[in-house]
């Protein structure tokens, strides 16, 4: 009988034990693991960083009680795919991420990313068509959605409103075409002093990988093959030597540009928010006034705008999908998240509405430019060319220059580099 009574007390005593453990692990607080980077989204500057993530944690932490969001910091944005590399091969990758555009279709193809489809279905309190056209889309892979996205730095062409006007030419409208950059171009490209050489230029640092979105150009595919013998491809090169043919061997510097000499300047939203000093010093010590307008197009009204974007997704390995999705909205769907990133980034929100509430429309009045100039860019949708890695992209704007600079015929050119590089 005593040994029935010290089973069932020893019974009753793991019991009790048990349900204190089951009890301590309800309690403990559900981590989440965040990946980021610091130092700038588009290789400019910037400190606002920690401060903006902090604060979006903490108010997520207090909507979601015994939640807590973790990050490592320190992390450069030169460093992150590595890092991110690291953590994806030791089974540790964070449950939500940043994803930069030349990754994303990497992880998309390896299985890294979370299908996102599910949520975007079943979530009454997600609307898709509150993001600009193009703007999922440009997160989805085999029409499956994997980020969503967090901020755009949309490309802008510089203007100098001063040189067009003494010319007597109109200022471009946001439908213009690249036919009417030549020809502008043309007519502005001078030998002002009469000493030989062409002093006052059409454009300078306008490139192959501007006029292949102007021409909606894609030139590799999902599988990261790269297709450079076709027309439009050969077209859009062609056009883009005769525009350097205008300048008579002459190539238009930096400073040119800041000495009112050049008429237009592709410049990207981040770099006129960050140096925001530097349009200022041209405005200051110049003699001229400037304004952006959108990028031309290959065609009237059928136009896609290029740039960069930076999204984030979550992680096919989370144990917190839900929750994971909760963060990821945080960041990228909250309209209070979006506000605080344009206010203190230097990216462009997806949501179409924010662009019109009045302290964005104050903000961008401050830097000098206007919430209907990004919303006609916006609304064009990104050209959606896949990106590619550091490696790869150099060795294209070498040897894509070195094509542009010499007389041999383009056909061949293309074909030759098409196969290196696929051969690489």
């Amino acid at each position: 009988m005593m040994a029935f009574f010290k089973k069932k007390e020893l019974l009753i005593m793991m019991v009790v034990l048990g349900l204190i453990a089951a009890l301590v692990y309800v309690q403990r607080p559900v981590v989440l693991k965040l990946g980021i980077f610091t130092g700038g989204s588009w290789n400019v500057p910037s400190v606002t960083t920690y401060e903006f993530v902090d604060e979006i944690i903490e108010r997520f932490e207090q909507e979601h009680p015994g939640v807590q969001v973790e990050y490592e910091a320190g992390i450069r944005r030169q460093d992150y795919p590595t890092w991110m590399a690291d953590r994806i091969l030791t089974g540790n990758c964070p449950d939500v991420f940043l994803i930069l555009d030349e990754d994303f279709f990497q992880y998309a193809q390896l299985g890294v990313l979370k299908n996102l489809n599910s949520y975007l279905v079943s979530d009454p309190q997600f609307d898709p068509s509150r993001y600009f056209p193009g703007a999922l889309e440009h997160g989805c892979f085999d029409s499956k959605q994997f980020v969503l996205p967090l901020e755009s730095s949309p490309e802008l062409m510089f203007v100098n409103v001063s040189m067009l006007k003494q010319e007597g030419i109109p200022l471009p409208d946001e439908n213009w075409t690249v036919d009417d950059l030549y020809a502008i171009c043309e007519a502005v490209t001078k030998d002002i002093d009469h000493n030989g050489t062409v002093d006052q230029f059409g454009i300078v640092g306008y490139n192959w990988n501007h006029i292949l979105t102007a021409y909606g150009i894609t030139i590799n595919d999902k599988d990261g093959k790269i297709k450079l013998d076709h027309p439009q491809l050969r077209n859009a090169l062609q056009q883009l030597k005769d525009l350097d043919a205008l300048n008579k061997t002459i190539t238009p510097t930096q400073q040119d540009l800041d000495e009112g000499k050049v008429a237009f300047a592709p410049m990207d939203y981040a770099q006129f928010v960050t140096y925001n000093p530097y349009p200022w010093r041209i405005k200051r010590y110049s003699n001229f006034d400037w304004l952006c307008i959108p990028m031309p197009s290959q065609e009237a009204g059928k136009s896609s705008y290029g740039g960069a974007w930076l999204s984030m997704g979550i992680s096919s390995r989370t144990h917190y999908g839900n929750l994971s999705w909760q963060l990821l909205k945080e960041f990228c769907y909250r309209e209070e998240s979006q506000k605080k990133m344009v206010l203190n980034g230097s990216g462009v929100s997806a949501l179409q509405g924010l662009l019109f509430e009045d302290e964005i429309i104050d903000y961008y009045s401050g830097i000098d430019i206007s919430s209907s100039l990004i919303n006609t860019i916006m609304q064009k949708g990104p050209h959606n060319s896949i990106m590619l890695d550091d490696d790869r992209q150099t060795f294209l704007d070498v040897q894509i220059n070195k094509i542009l600079d010499e007389e041999d015929e383009l056909d061949l050119s293309l074909m030759e580099l098409e196969r290196k590089i696929n051969k690489q």
